[in-house]
């Protein structure tokens, strides 16, 4: 999944690029034309698709989940559709054999590499649309429309949800103003999503509520990833123009079961971290499949990660 909306941005503004360099390699084949030389190797070579400044861009930009990859499946076919029939085309003409044909297909490849580079943009927008204008993470209702897929593709593993709380955020906004508390919301943000792992990615849920879908083998594994994003909140000054601020989250961790919807996994997270709050908060919470409690604690050699006592 894409984390930020910089991430789409800067991808929307490589694709823009893509379109102007293929400009650029239009009007050199022109001029191969004109002269006669068509020595060029970013023009005649047979892997000419390869040395464009956009073919590079493609070969270093791995698809995130499987909606993309079919989009960037299609924009590197017929990126290099197009170069190869501009090459044929090329050689065509320099060599005054060339048919209608040769043309005819050489405007079929561009008219369907820019449409599939425009349903990949639609695609991204789309996705923007639904980011969190504050934060710029996925949002509440990205999530909505995500989940059931996410908890399909997470096996053989399996897929659990995190909820965390800023604790007395309230008490944030009545203190320094609510312009320093959205700091605070985007401070945190900008954390979760360089803290999260390439099996985790940070939602805004809405106020000071935010999600992490992880995905994990077992259900150990998953709170050591709840735990450890809980205590780096904890350890981490969050800067503002007068000076800084601590804040500690309580968060609610439970395995989504197959075909499980989302709001019943939120309302064992939730019920998980009530429990946190209830309890003297800062602290992780998991919520077994049996609706069984217990906090979670720093794992020691040779220890349980979870407390001996269930916390309800």
């Amino acid at each position: 999944m894409i984390k930020r909306a910089a991430e789409i941005d800067n991808i929307l503004l490589s694709l823009n690029l893509s379109i102007d360099a293929h400009y650029k390699w239009l009007v050199k084949m022109f001029r191969c034309v004109v002269s006669g030389d068509i020595t060029q190797p970013e023009i005649i070579h047979v892997n000419s698709y390869c040395m464009c400044e956009f073919g590079q861009w493609l070969n270093n930009h791995p698809a995130r989940e499987n909606d993309e990859t079919g989009y960037l499946y299609q924009i590197d076919k017929a990126h290099i559709e197009m170069h190869i029939s501009g090459r044929i085309l090329l050689s065509a003409i320099v060599e005054k054999r060339w048919l209608p044909e040769h043309f005819e297909h050489f405007q079929d490849t561009l008219l369907a590499f820019t449409a599939a580079v425009t349903d990949y943009k639609i695609y991204l927008l789309n996705i923007r649309s639904n980011m969190d204008i504050l934060t710029g993470l996925p949002g509440r209702r990205l999530l909505d429309e995500s989940f059931d897929r996410q908890l399909i593709e997470a096996s053989p593993g399996n897929l659990y949800l995190l909820l965390l709380d800023i604790d007395r955020f309230k008490s944030v906004n009545d203190t320094y103003g609510h312009l320093v508390g959205d700091v605070v919301l985007r401070s945190l943000a900008s954390n979760l999503s360089a803290w999260t792992r390439e099996d985790e990615t940070a939602y805004r849920y809405g106020g000071e509520e935010f999600i992490i879908i992880i995905k994990a083998q077992t259900d150990e594994m998953a709170c050591q990833a709840g735990m450890r994003i809980c205590d780096l909140i904890a350890r981490h000054s969050i800067h503002y123009p007068d000076g800084e601020i601590n804040i500690t989250v309580t968060g609610g961790v439970t395995r989504a079961q197959p075909g499980e919807p989302l709001d019943v996994v939120l309302g064992r997270s939730d019920q998980a971290m009530y429990e946190g709050k209830q309890t003297g908060r800062n602290r992780c919470m998991f919520m077994d499949k049996q609706q069984k409690i217990t906090r979670i604690t720093r794992r020691e050699p040779d220890h349980s990660l979870f407390t001996k006592q269930a916390a309800g």
